[in-house]
């Protein structure tokens, strides 16, 4: 999947993405991460399918934590189109990839960790040989995030964006 910058920057300019958000508290999302991601990774899956581009998001509640499955172009959150833009031409085509998020102010320093899963296609016609990837990432994000919510402390972590 291919997307021209110019009309990406338009559509995020324009709140035009596809959205699904769920809520969730962190109790639920600690017993079952893999069971309230699922219907995230499928929504997204979809959308690629539609050759459109699609987030799906967990916000959780009770900790200021949101959980975020988007296509996007570079490794940066879509919701910094500002920056989006500033890096890359809008004369550009570039390929579509799928990424994971956390924003927590409790996740690590920085509060955003992003990580790239797979290209656009590959996503959408394997999200089976992705599932046990990406619920481990989530699992040990939600186990930093717990751990410092208990701690009150907010550790270093993984290497920041």
């Amino acid at each position: 999947m291919k997307q021209k910058i110019a009309d990406f920057i338009d559509l995020l300019n324009n709140d035009n993405l596809k959205v699904l958000s769920n809520t969730t508290d962190m109790e639920a999302m600690v017993e079952s991460p893999a069971t309230l991601m699922q219907p995230l990774y499928e929504f997204v899956k979809e959308q690629i399918k539609k050759d459109q581009l699609g987030v799906g998001e967990l916000v959780i509640a009770d900790s200021d934590t949101v959980i975020r499955v988007e296509t996007n172009v570079i490794n940066l959150p879509l919701q910094e189109v500002g920056r989006i833009s500033k890096m890359i031409s809008d004369e550009e085509v570039m390929g579509v990839n799928v990424y994971l998020l956390v924003i927590s102010p409790k996740v690590n320093v920085s509060g955003l960790r992003i990580d790239e899963i797979a290209n656009a296609e590959e996503f959408s016609s394997k999200l089976d040989d992705y599932l046990d990837e990406m619920n481990a990432w989530v699992d040990d994000k939600i186990l930093a995030i717990t751990t410092n919510l208990s701690d009150g402390e907010v550790t270093e972590g993984e290497e920041d964006l």
